[in-house]
């Protein structure tokens, strides 16, 4: 296996729309030479992304910007599609920018499969305590190629042209999530509260008002479990 250099790079790839050789050529389309780096290709933001606290899928276009919020997970759609050469001598990975893991992004460190074919979907994470701005076209992750020893032979068995589903089953999941925990957090007070209060005016100091709040606190926990 080997590190493919520009200088390779610019022997195989196809810059055209329609992909001519596919058996021998790397597509990448729309190309920038400005995204050419010395040992790959810096991929931008493309049409669409989604957020596991807002939802989406969302669309954006030229001059548009978007916002990571701390904590948050967006998965990006590369403004690039990407065709493997379909003889399956090269794979390649996906690695962070400096750039953006400084301002607070999380590495990336994904693969492409010999024979994929398509826009790609690269996941970021928030680690900043700040909003983290993102634009329409800008460059946020590099792919690396790789001309494989051997041939591959077991299909990547994704479906490329359907990342719209596999996007909107995410962010219904995601949302999902973020509704149970906000439950979750709202319930346990509530419960120890209301066993508080309730406590106090069936048994005043007795004992068995600290028996109630107990009873409240081990409630509140049970109900958590199993939310």
């Amino acid at each position: 296996m080997s590190l493919l250099t520009d200088t390779d790079l610019r022997q195989i790839i196809c810059m055209d729309e329609e992909w001519q050789n596919r058996d021998k050529h790397l597509h990448i389309f729309p190309f920038i030479e400005k995204s050419l780096t010395p040992v790959g290709y810096d991929l931008r933001i493309g049409y669409s992304y989604s957020s596991a606290m807002h939802g989406g899928p969302k669309k954006i276009s030229e001059g548009d910007k978007f916002v990571v919020f701390p904590g948050d997970t967006v998965l990006i759609t590369t403004l690039e599609k990407v065709g493997m050469p379909q003889n399956r001598s090269i794979s390649a990975l996906i690695q962070s920018k400096v750039s953006k893991v400084s301002k607070g992004l999380s590495h990336v460190s994904t693969t492409i499969d010999p024979d994929w074919d398509g826009n790609l979907l690269i996941a970021v994470h928030s680690h900043s305590k700040n909003k983290i701005e993102l634009e329409f076209g800008e460059s946020f992750c590099t792919v690396v190629f790789f001309e494989n020893k051997s041939v591959a032979t077991k299909d990547c068995g994704k479906v490329a042209g359907r990342l719209d589903i596999f996007v909107a089953e995410w962010s219904e999941k995601a949302m999902k999530a973020k509704k149970k925990e906000a439950i979750k957090s709202f319930l346990s007070p509530v419960i120890i509260i209301v066993s508080l209060v309730g406590g106090y005016f069936l048994f005043g100091n007795n004992p068995g008002f600290i028996a109630s709040v107990a009873g409240g606190v081990a409630l509140s926990q049970i109900i958590k479990s199993y939310i």
